[in-house]
């Protein structure tokens, strides 16, 4: 089987990776050039578990990342893959979903609508059928009831993907029969268990709902967190009160919901919807979870003030949990962009983030060391889980620590997300 995947970001690679160790022959198309030197040196340009394994055993055997796709003559494909991002436009909730209508066009000369064309990416409602096929059919001048597009969405997690490619049902659809018989053919090669959906909008819906439901989820913690202190109890004390022991009870405990994904799949899910009181209840849980940034900017003008010495901010990834390097989307990177345009300096640290991508944050000097990072500072704001914290030491007893997560097992005098609005001794 050969397969075409357009972009080789974190949903490219991973996907390009899983189909290699199946045997797929694979070629992959990337604009950033930074990917592209990453590759030719067998690496992925972010973290994930054995990643770089793999692509070092199938880099040009059966994994070929090319500036475009061999036309038919030279290979002929079965399956074209679109996994680029599609992020929210600046200052904005709306999609931006240019990415996609470039990948479309990218498939040519490859591309002659006898492939399916499978959509990875997320995407508004309807965006498959009412964007990607007629565009296709207007490329390549077939009717759209001769071509064969299909939406498979992406459902990993960072940290897990390659081991949940393996493992997790992967849904398919099809503008017709034959497409999604035919996206069944590339996923059954990589996945023990594939589902159809009835349409394209239906496989739209799918990815959108399980990330948002995610979401909505989280948010309810933050929300339960944020009304116990209007009484003036610890959030995170009674959340875990109510969860002890109590198999009805599953609040989410409270954090930065951010990422890559969540921050933005709440407004794509939302962004063909007529307004209802459903996307009033969607749109509000992003709020919430969003607020979380402002609160700690407070926190820090309230319990620090004008602060002369610098602050550390640690754990610059979006999420701890499992570790990763990604800087996108993360809740740290928003709340250190509001300090600093406060007049805050800063210090940034991640376990996992390289010195090198902190530094191109273009907002503080980045330390390998957190102890070092800490000395003569002003307060340690430490904001995402990852396990290390919990051996972490203070080098100096007197600094003030926001722990976001209540991850420092060691430092007792730490405010957390859960005390973030009460005064110190309530």
């Amino acid at each position: 089987m050969k397969i075409g995947i357009i972009g080789l970001g974190y949903v490219g690679l991973t996907l390009a990776m899983a189909a290699a160790a199946r045997g797929a022959e694979v070629f992959g198309t990337e604009i950033n050039p930074q990917i592209k030197k990453s590759l030719a040196e067998n690496r992925a340009i972010f973290f994930e578990p054995k990643l770089d394994e793999l692509i070092a055993k199938h880099n040009h055997k059966n994994f070929h990342c090319v500036n475009e796709l061999p036309p038919p003559n030279v290979h002929s494909f079965d399956a074209f893959i679109i996994t680029v991002g599609t992020p929210l436009y600046p200052n904005s909730i709306k999609p931006n979903l240019e990415a996609i209508s470039a990948a479309v066009k990218s498939l040519l000369p490859a591309y002659d609508g006898s492939q399916v064309v499978i959509i990875r990416s997320t995407v508004s409602v309807g965006t498959t059928r009412k964007t990607v096929l007629p565009l296709l059919s207007k490329l390549i001048g077939k009717r759209e009831e001769e071509l064969f597009v299909s939406m498979c969405p992406e459902r990993t997690i960072e940290g897990k993907a390659l081991q949940e490619l393996k493992t997790l049902p992967q849904i398919i659809s099809g503008n017709n029969q034959k497409a999604a018989d035919m996206a069944r053919r590339v996923f059954e090669k990589i996945s023990p268990r594939v589902i159809e959906a009835k349409t394209l909008e239906e496989a739209e819906l799918a990815k959108l709902y399980c990330n948002t439901y995610r979401d909505i989820n989280f948010s309810v913690g933050n929300a339960f967190c944020l009304a116990a202190q209007m009484f003036g109890v610890d959030g995170m004390s009674v959340i875990n009160l109510a969860n002890e022991g109590y198999s009805r009870s599953k609040i989410s405990r409270p954090g930065f919901v951010a990422g890559p994904c969540l921050e933005k799949d709440a407004y794509i899910l939302t962004d063909n919807m007529p307004d209802c009181a459903s996307k009033n209840l969607i749109l509000g849980a992003r709020k919430i979870s969003e607020s979380l940034e402002d609160l700690v900017v407070e926190w820090v003008k309230r319990h620090v003030g004008a602060a002369t010495k610098p602050l550390v901010l640690s754990g610059m990834a979006f999420k701890g949990r499992p570790e990763t390097s990604d800087l996108r989307g993360s809740s740290a990177v928003n709340i250190a962009r509001k300090l600093f345009a406060a007049g805050y300096s800063l210090r940034l640290h991640d376990f996992v983030a390289s010195v090198k991508d902190l530094e191109a944050l273009q907002l503080g000097e980045a330390f390998e060391d957190l102890s070092a990072a800490c000395k003569d500072a002003a307060a340690l704001l430490v904001l995402n889980n990852h396990e290390r914290y919990e051996n972490f030491l203070l080098p100096e007893s007197s600094l003030p620590v926001f722990d976001a997560w209540q991850v420092c097992k060691k430092i007792d005098s730490a405010f957390t997300l859960g005390n973030i609005l009460l005064e110190e001794g309530e």
